[in-house]
């Protein structure tokens, strides 16, 4: 896969971008708040229809803007496809091949997306939810089987919470708990398939950036493991399901713990050790991607010199580079970053949400 146009109307600082970026590593570089962040955001916007930033469209949005447009052609195996997105107060409106597209599921499919960047430290302080959607990205992207189990586990949970809200009969919640187990069941399977596959790449990447600390991971599915099934733990849920009307076990309440010198790392780690794992997690993501899917992705890399010092950046650089993938970059200034890795790369001067080719 790789992102070969890039359109943006009306995002954020961004009137008008078009570029053609570098099939291996595109560097943006310019002031603090002169756009460079922004452009990163426009190719997240095209896969998943939101930014790493934000999801609110009145964040998104140039000041006295009704509607932001983003598109980019993708070429895989030499076929392109081209996507769009437009957004409004109205809806949203998806194209591909200039023709109405149904589902974001979709774009999401052909384009990858992974973001490195100053908040990735998320995935190892903040809740389960970050993680959670961690391993669901993997999933969707390398298991075809996860994303119907996903949907059909969502209708099913919302539908049984909805009968224990209102006190529904016994007979209804358990025709509701067999459905939303079996749904649950699959979808666990999908998570700890990946998991399993990813540890060991994860394992390489953490050795590498982080050399002086152990690291591990640890999948915990949602309901006790004692629990011969899902279905089996619901039922033993349910006097204090009663009390809270919703439903206690099951994928929703899943945890991808990280440990870092077999403590949890989220009590232990310092910031830096922080991003660093959250760093690894990331890399084992795209590796873990292109190992089991033979696709690619593009890789959106905001600020290195901020978040790590030279050292661990550069090691980061090196490890990126050697994936292979598409890279997306920015710097305040091209000198902070070491493309040396990539045999071919491409810059752009950013400034007051313009963006000029450089070098």
């Amino acid at each position: 896969m790789q992102l070969c146009s890039l359109s943006a109307r009306n995002f954020r600082l961004i009137e008008q971008l078009e570029i053609e970026p570098d099939p291996q590593v595109t560097l943006f570089w310019g002031q603090n708040g002169a756009g460079k962040t922004s452009i990163l955001e426009t190719v997240d916007f095209l896969s998943r229809g939101r930014s790493f930033r934000s999801r609110r469209l009145d964040a998104l949005l140039r000041k006295g803007a009704r509607t932001l447009t983003v598109s980019g052609t993708v070429h895989e195996a030499g076929v392109p496809t081209h996507l769009g997105i437009e957004k409004s107060a109205r809806g949203r409106n998806l194209r591909c091949n200039h023709r109405k597209a149904e589902t974001l599921s979709a774009h999401a499919a052909r384009l990858p997306v992974v973001a490195l960047h100053p908040d990735s430290h998320r995935l190892v302080q903040g809740g389960a939810r970050y993680r959670r959607n961690y391993l669901d990205w993997s999933a969707f992207h390398v298991k075809p089987d996860f994303l119907p189990a996903w949907r059909e586990y969502s209708r099913c949970l919302r539908q049984r919470n909805q009968a224990l809200r209102q006190r529904g009969s016994a007979r209804e919640i358990q025709a509701w708990t067999q459905k939303t187990a079996v749904a649950g069941e699959r979808v666990s399977l999908a998570r700890s398939s990946v998991i399993e596959e990813i540890k060991p790449i994860f394992s390489t990447f953490s050795c590498k950036l982080l050399p002086e600390a152990e690291s591990g991971l640890r999948y915990y599915r949602g309901w006790p493991a004692e629990s011969r099934s899902l279905e089996a733990a619901l039922a033993g849920a349910r006097s204090r399901e009663q009390r809270t009307l919703a439903t206690h076990w099951g994928p929703h309440r899943a945890e991808l713990a990280l440990s870092l010198n077999r403590q949890p790392a989220a009590q232990v780690a310092s910031r830096g050790q922080q991003k660093l794992l959250a760093m690894s997690l990331l890399l084992a993501q795209v590796a873990h991607l292109q190992a089991h899917s033979r696709r690619n992705c593009a890789v959106l890399l905001d600020d290195i010199g901020a978040e790590l010092d030279r050292d661990h950046a550069q090691a980061l650089v090196r490890e990126l580079a050697a994936l292979g993938c598409q890279a997306f970059m920015t710097a305040l200034v091209p000198e902070d970053v070491d493309l040396q890795a990539w045999s071919q790369a491409r810059m752009f001067h950013v400034k007051q949400g313009t963006c000029e080719p450089s070098g």
